[in-house]
């Protein structure tokens, strides 16, 4: 079946309201991206579909209270793309709204879920404590979509994870949009650890207003494709955008970060920190892109990406870049893979510790940076489990 024989078949069930025949008829010009397309190059996302994907839908429920997080907040579960208020736990003062889809004119997978979406679901800030976002999904194809607004000088936390059966080939494209107001604080994180059958494509934007700052903090351990696209726009002076991602693989999976932000005012800042540790035939792919438009004057920006290959077998694709056309600014980027330091492992070794403790340690170590943002407990224990549990 070929890329538009996708689309076609999709459009036989199409059942969307005007704003999304306007987003399915974009798609259809635009097209679902092949292989040659630059920005996939190394993940080959509808070649992938075309193989391993049944768009038929299903009427399955995979919900288990038993993997919600114990801690106090909003626990929102979406089953299939649609929110199950039965099953969620909402508090009388978050702000929530399921509403018909709205405009949204961006990348191929980002029209393909506002044409296809259920719903959107519309959250507001002013409520303190975390919003936990869950997808169950036993479809094999679903558009979970969600806008988030962080109203001036509130600070919100959004914690979302993906969780599918273990025998189900899925594929979730998932869009998840964040306005950050004026002294605002917006915090994003996604634990990904799926299983051998699932394919995501998860697109996250961030628009940042005048002192405002978002953090985006990614952990993918898992997943037959895992693509991450996040775009942050720094809309107004002093305003910040933060970008860490850790992926920790091994098997056969695949997690391709592709990252942009962009620096339209003066003053701004943004600081993007990304660790790959690959194992076994897992594949790696960072494609990160730093703007810096002509009035963006007095900006800083820092882009790092810093990979371990434990294996021979493991495959690493990094492209960090920079367009800058202001003339004063503070800018860098770099990567840089390799394996183990050996004489690190054998300073401890001299210590009296055994070589798998040590690369541990190490691996550890490397790794402990990109959670520094990750403020809420439960979730930081959980992705440091995860973590310990692929280093055993």
């Amino acid at each position: 079946m070929s890329a538009p024989a996708i689309l076609e078949n999709l459009e036989s069930t199409f059942k969307g309201n005007e704003v999304q025949k306007k987003a399915l008829d974009m798609l259809n010009e635009v097209g679902l991206p092949q292989r040659k397309s630059e920005a996939y190059k190394f993940t080959p996302v509808t070649s992938l579909l075309e193989k391993n994907i049944d768009f038929e839908a299903k009427d399955e429920s995979t919900f288990d209270s038993s993997l919600l997080y114990k801690e106090e907040g909003s626990h929102l579960v979406f089953i299939n793309g649609e929110l199950a208020k039965e099953h969620s736990s909402i508090s009388d003062s978050l702000k929530l709204e399921v509403a018909e889809i709205s405009e949204g004119k961006h990348d191929p997978f980002s029209l393909l879920n506002a044409a296809y979406a259920k719903e959107e679901l519309r959250i507001e800030s002013g409520y303190e404590e975390p919003v936990f976002i869950y997808h169950f999904n036993s479809n094999g194809f679903t558009n979970p979509r969600i806008k988030v607004n962080v109203k001036n000088g509130h600070t919100f936390r959004v914690v979302e994870k993906l969780i599918s059966p273990l025998d189900a080939k899925t594929f979730t494209n998932s869009y998840i949009e964040f306005t950050v107001g004026k002294n605002a604080f917006g915090y994003h994180t996604k634990v990904q650890n799926y299983n051998d059958h699932t394919y995501s494509h998860e697109t996250v934007f961030a628009h940042i207003d005048k002192d405002g700052q978002f953090y985006n903090n990614t952990f993918s351990f898992e997943g037959a494709m895992v693509r991450n696209n996040l775009t942050i726009n720094l809309n107004a002076e002093n305003c910040e955008g933060h970008m860490y991602g850790l992926f920790l693989l091994d098997k056969k999976s695949h997690v391709d970060n592709n990252t942009s932000v962009d620096h339209l005012k003066p003053n701004s800042f943004s600081n993007e920190l990304y660790k790959g540790i690959l194992d076994e035939k897992s594949t790696g792919v960072f494609n990160g892109k730093i703007y810096v438009r002509q009035d963006a004057q007095k900006t800083n920006a820092f882009q790092s990406n810093n990979n371990i290959l434990l294996s021979e077998d493991a495959t690493l694709h990094t492209k960090p870049q920079l367009e800058i056309w202001a003339d004063d600014v503070k800018c860098s980027h770099g990567c840089t893979s390799g394996q183990l330091d050996e004489d690190a492992i054998f300073y401890l070794r001299t210590r009296g510790i055994n070589e798998k403790n040590a690369k541990a340690m190490i691996l550890n170590a490397f790794a402990a940076e990109t959670m520094e943002h990750v403020k809420v407990s439960s979730v930081k224990e959980e992705i440091q489990g995860l973590i310990d549990q692929k280093l055993v």
